[in-house]
């Protein structure tokens, strides 16, 4: 008796040991985001923290609109058409993903193209104190670039560097 009860109390400790190890187990924390595509209309979303060679479910508006299967990295990504709303991502015995809405993603490239612009316009003024035009490459300038651009020459135009 005095060999067994020893011996019940340390199964029973490492049965609650082991439990206590499998619910510590983390679920993957998965992300995603949305950026507009280069293909008029489309949108990449792209996203890390999947469970890996399983399918990720992609929507808009609650309305099923693509799936992936996530890569050997657990990362995931698809170019598609997605209406007006919140775009998730899911998969099962995950938490969903809120990766953002398209009108955020219009937002946030109209304010990166306008600060590229004003920085770029600063730097173009700043060398001789004369505005020059933007300079145009293949495709045609963005309008809120060259909003940033005109705005930054003037800047410089009105500063104490070109006085």
């Amino acid at each position: 008796m005095a060999v067994l009860a020893p011996l019940t109390i340390s199964s029973l400790l490492l049965g609650s040991v082991a439990l206590t190890m499998s619910s510590a187990q983390a679920v993957p924390s998965a992300t995603c985001t949305v950026k507009e595509s280069a293909t008029a209309g489309k949108f990449d979303v792209t996203g890390k923290g999947w469970k890996p060679g399983k399918i990720v479910f992609f929507e808009s508006n609650n309305t099923h609109t693509a799936t992936r299967t996530a890569n050997a990295a657990g990362e995931v990504s698809v170019t598609a058409f997605f209406p007006a709303g919140t775009i998730t991502a899911l998969q099962p015995g995950v938490p969903e993903a809120t990766c953002g809405t398209v009108k955020e993603t219009e937002q946030k490239d109209a304010q990166e193209q306008y600060r590229m612009g004003y920085r770029q316009g600063v730097a173009d003024t700043k060398e001789d104190c004369k505005k020059e035009p933007p300079k145009q490459g293949v495709a045609a300038l963005d309008p809120n670039y060259e909003k940033g651009y005109n705005a930054g020459a003037a800047a410089v135009l009105a500063s104490a560097l070109c006085k």
